[in-house]
């Protein structure tokens, strides 16, 4: 192609011209050259999937001329495209221009190969193969990675039409292009038929896929291992740069290979350490073969970082591989062997002073743990040697959190798995290293709460502390938990006798005046150690003193509890610990959900224990102090706390289920709430911002008001009082005044409060009570709020409140034929959208944020119209009445 023929239209640019072009839409600092060099490789690159007006405005044209065209006048269609762009791809030996022209092809390609003739897709084919072939050697990998995943996208949609297709990976895998390169297009390829395309080409991508699957894969993993045993270096011997490459290469490509999503496009939807490689059978004669693993554990050892732990990466993945692909005589030479080569790198420490390699040995232990419960060699010299190696290398890696925080989490999964299957009546068993086990234990959790702790007080200084992520403190304390209540009358007294000595050393530093910040901070490991091991209880397996063992720890964390409260009330000049506070929350929900629960069982020894320590001797003692903590913590900590947030998370649980709501309402803390739930003292009712915590709140006291189905009117009455003055306040005041800053905020927050509590209405009866409080005169309030158009928070609250107003749920609005209640009902629904769309369409505000301002209060306007309908309030021949 003449890169200076002329044309009717503009010339086509010189290969120097696009080169710089695209370096400027790829690199250029500043924001109007990136477009403007956009704009014009656009016009000449097209891929036909931009607007018509992107393209018309493509190529720069001075004032006066004609506009012209969307695109270069020669190209007619995605081939000519396609065209252009391979031609400038094999001409052009610039990165940025290789790089902005493979992805503009490859969304050509996505959207519109369909089109193309047979010879055209075959032509592009043949292309791209040829500019890897020729270009690949000198090409970033990346480049080449692009380049090859297009590539892959053309043979993919031409699988069952072209077979030329299909025998693209068949010439990589017979040597048409270089070792290495050829490693690097089939990882590519592996990678693009694993990954989800958009939902129109699943049904097609599924089947080639499929296909793929059964003709290719097993000869690209079989490739990659024999190029990974000739890359791999004999004992002593150095290895060339070369080498090492095919080496990484083959074992990225392995990984990939054991990765593919063999069973369906969902290969997220198990968890990482859950998750079995579900491998075909027909793969036996490549796996199941002498001296397999031997050759990752000597490729290990005799290389080093990275591609160390990538033979490690590999291991992880072929441990993972299903049990049943086994024969039992096969699975037990499989696992010996792996766990012989585990124990010798563990032994002699080998390449552990890589971090990745560290961190891929925990994930292979917890990997080799989970898919493979080991009874096929529990009586085998490797299992102890397995146990005693794991059981060394635990110790001193549960101090490492620091330099590899992320592996503490496959070591506790290792130990949980074996104490899943440990019973202590196996502890002296030494033929089945019970010893070990009933041994290792207890070692585990105090080394593990003995390390959190130290690092805890290490990382006070430098704001990074792994009680940070409260997801994974939970989920590391989850396996804790599971390995305590494995051997609970060993374990048990480690967690008790570490918060006991720390909540004593807490409690005299707080006598002599010292600073308790940090050791706040590390009374939360084993605060929440306790609360986790009442949480794995498991009731047909507990013994009495199991649960005599609860108590005391409970019974500890609340004589904690006691001195934390203390020091909150008495105006303390550092805040509190939010860490140890929710740990403290996380013993309440751990015993009310295994001793009270919604069965409302009775557990005779831990409440005859717990009355002897604290004096609590049932359920209903314990639950009106949960009820208690859970009022001192809204008194006392700001609305913006994770602390108020699981408080009030906590309250919803107590007074969600059918038993449970009605042991609350018994107390005597829930009477004297109900009578003053609009507490000034408490903090977090005096923001605006936290409406689900206000939702969480009044939906909870909705459904304890409401638990015994009929509440008197009298108690309705009482418990509506603050909001009947509040409303009825409202509502004597000009409608000008509501915006002021003084009064907005109790419009919003009334608003709101209402609505939380109107959410967890469910019956007929109560509905109607509310219903008569509100019509016909406080629902003016609500039009009130609509109609102030220039507040859209103030818009959006009255809007919220008649959407769920109108919400038809559990059927708590089915009226009796005669009733107009449902006609009342559409018509104040009705006339408040009436109102917002009129206000919408005349206002001449400028709009500064239109989701806020506009689009929000339109979508809850059609929530409300969809729940009108459906709710059938009113036949649909009389809404022309209401102007509708």
């Amino acid at each position: 192609m003449n890169v200076n023929q002329e044309t009717d239209g503009p010339v086509q640019p010189t290969l120097e011209q696009l080169d710089t072009w695209c370096e400027q839409a790829l690199s250029s600092a500043s924001s109007e050259a990136r477009e403007e060099a956009e704009r014009r490789l656009r016009y000449f690159f097209p891929t036909f999937s931009e607007t018509q007006a992107e393209l018309s405005d493509a190529y720069g044209i001075s004032s006066g001329q004609e506009r012209v065209l969307a695109v270069f006048p020669t190209i007619k269609g995605p081939a000519d495209a396609a065209r252009l762009m391979t031609w400038f791809l094999h001409q052009s030996a610039k990165v940025y221009s290789q790089t902005y022209v493979v992805r503009r092809l490859r969304t050509l390609v996505l959207n519109h190969l369909g089109v193309m003739a047979d010879d055209q897709k075959s032509a592009l084919r043949v292309s791209l193969l040829e500019a890897i072939r020729e270009k690949g050697s000198e090409m970033p990998a990346f480049l080449v990675d692009d380049i090859t995943r297009t590539l892959a996208l053309v043979v993919m949609f031409t699988w069952f039409d072209m077979s030329e297709s299909r025998d693209v990976i068949d010439q990589v895998l017979e040597g048409a292009v270089h070792r290495v390169l050829a490693l690097q297009m089939l990882r590519a390829f592996v990678e693009e038929f694993n990954r989800e395309l958009p939902a129109r080409y699943i049904a097609r991508q599924r089947r080639v896929v499929v296909a793929f699957r059964d003709k290719q894969l097993k000869a690209i993993f079989a490739h990659a291992l024999e190029a990974m045993r000739a890359a791999t270096p004999a004992p002593g011997s150095d290895t060339t740069a070369e080498q090492r490459q095919a080496l990484s290469q083959s074992l990225l490509l392995q990984r990939d290979c054991l990765g593919f999503d063999f069973i369906g496009l969902a290969p997220d939807e198990a968890s990482d350490d859950a998750v079995a490689i579900q491998i075909p059978s027909t793969w036996k004669d490549v796996v199941q073969v002498d001296g397999f693993l031997d050759a990752y554990f000597d490729g290990y050892a005799r290389s080093g970082p990275p591609i160390s732990s990538q033979f490690i990466e590999v291991l992880v993945q072929v441990a993972s591989i299903r049990r049943s692909f086994y024969m039992e005589a096969v699975r037990v030479q499989f696992v010996r062997r792996m766990a012989r080569g585990i124990s010798e790198i563990l032994s002699g420490t080998i390449g552990l002073e890589d971090v990745e390699n560290y961190h891929h040995l925990c994930r292979l232990l917890a990997r080799f743990r989970c898919i493979h419960t080991l009874v096929e060699i529990e009586d085998a010299a490797e299992y102890r040697d397995l146990l005693a190696a794991v059981a060394s290398f635990t110790m001193t890696g549960l101090t490492l959190w620091e330099w590899s925080p992320n592996s503490i989490a496959p070591l506790l999964t290792f130990w949980a798995k074996v104490a899943a299957t440990h019973d202590v009546r196996d502890d002296s068993n030494a033929a089945i290293a019970g010893d070990v086990i009933s041994e290792t234990l207890p070692r585990v959790v105090r080394e593990f709460l003995r390390a959190m702790v130290a690092a805890t007080a290490r990382a006070a200084d430098s704001g990074d502390s792994p009680l940070d992520n409260t997801d994974l403190v939970l989920e590391n304390m989850s396996s804790v938990a599971a390995i305590a209540r494995a051997s609970y009358e060993r374990c048990a007294p480690v967690v008790l006798e570490t918060l006991r000595e720390m909540a004593a050393e807490y409690q005299e530093m707080l006598r002599t005046g010292q600073d308790v910040t940090v050791v706040e901070l590390q009374l939360a490991w084993p605060v929440y150690a306790v609360a986790l091991c009442i949480s794995a209880r498991q009731p047909y397996r507990s013994l009495p003193e199991d649960d005599r063992r609860d108590a005391d720890m409970f019974a500890t964390a609340l004589e904690l509890d006691r001195l934390v409260q203390q020091r909150i009330q008495s105006n303390i000049s550092t805040p509190p610990c939010e860490s140890l506070e929710l740990a403290l929350l996380q013993t309440h929900v751990a015993f009310r959900s295994s001793f009270i629960g919604e069965g409302g069982h009775k557990v005779t020894a831990v409440f005859a224990q717990l009355s002897s320590l604290v004096g609590l001797p049932d359920g209903a003692a314990v639950l009106d102090l949960i009820l208690q903590k859970v009022l001192f913590n809204l008194r006392s900590w700001p609305a913006q706390s994770p602390v108020v947030h699981r408080s009030l998370q906590l309250f919803h649980d107590m007074t969600a289920g059918y038993v449970s709501v009605r042991q609350v309402a018994k107390l005597d803390t829930i009477t004297l709430l109900l009578a003053n739930h609009s507490s000034e003292q408490l903090q977090f009712l005096h923001s605006i911002d936290e409406y689900k915590q206000r939702a969480l709140y009044y939906g909870g006291l909705a459904r304890v008001l409401f638990a015994s189905d009929t509440p008197s009117p009298a108690q309705f009455v009482e418990f509506m009082h603050p909001w009947t003055a509040t409303v009825d306040e409202l509502l004597e005041m000009p409608e000008e005044q509501l915006v002021q800053d003084a009064v907005r905020p109790n419009l919003i927050r009334v608003l709101r409060d209402l609505r939380g509590f109107l959410a967890a209405i469910s019956s007929k009866n109560n509905f109607m009570r509310f219903f008569e409080w509100l019509m016909p005169q406080r629902i003016e309030l609500v039009h009130r709020a609509v109609r102030m158009g220039r507040d859209s928070h103030v818009q959006i609250a009255g809007l919220k409140f008649l959407a769920e107003f109108a919400y038809n749920r559990t059927q708590r609005l089915n009226f009796d034929v005669s009733s107009a209640n449902g006609i009342l009902i559409f018509r104040e629904a009705s006339q408040a959208i009436w109102e917002y769309g009129r206000l919408a369409i005349d206002s001449r505000e400028p709009v500064r944020n239109v989701y806020k301002e506009r689009y929000k209060g339109v979508a809850v306007c059609f929530t409300t119209l969809m729940r009108l309908v459906a709710g059938k309030y009113v036949a649909i021949g009389v809404m022309p009445l209401y102007g509708d």
